[in-house]
């Protein structure tokens, strides 16, 4: 199992590194004296680093139930690395959708804004169902007045 592990990360590396944005390395001269340096280089807008701290908050939202920090953090990712950001953003929605945000007002609008923002994101619309189906019909109803605004 540990040899698939090594293969992942090593393609994940790979996958998120190539390409237009050069990922900075643990070398970085500003971030080399920190023990964690991922959210240094996650501030130098390190694709890699950005989204080990956004599956770091997907993880602790996991648990806490709030994907506020998850979500933000696949915003980020998803204006140096299209691909790598809508991997995070999937998987917040999911979460989303399937009730795991504390707060299903705040969810809703927020599902609603990603399917509204592009044709990509229709596969939300029965998530977004989903979770309508856990909802009091007066939260429904804020969430859409908040999505309008």
């Amino acid at each position: 199992m540990k040899p698939l592990r090594l293969i992942l990360a090593l393609f994940a590396a790979v996958t998120l590194c190539s390409g237009a944005v050069v990922c900075a390395t643990a070398t970085d001269p500003d971030c080399a004296a920190e023990e964690d340096k991922v959210p240094c280089l996650a501030a130098k807008d390190d694709p890699m680093a950005m989204y080990m701290m956004g599956r770091r908050a997907y993880e602790a939202a996991r648990v806490a139930g709030d994907f506020t920090e998850a979500l933000e953090w696949g915003q980020k990712v998803i204006k140096v690395r299209r691909h790598t950001g809508n991997m995070l953003l999937k998987m917040v929605y999911l979460q989303l959708g399937g009730g795991a945000h504390r707060d299903y007002v705040q969810a809703h609008v927020w599902l609603r804004e990603a399917i509204d923002s592009s044709e990509e994101n229709l596969y939300l619309v029965p998530w977004l169902e989903r979770l309508e189906a856990k909802m009091e019909p007066e939260q429904i109803e804020r969430a859409k007045q908040l999505a309008a605004k």
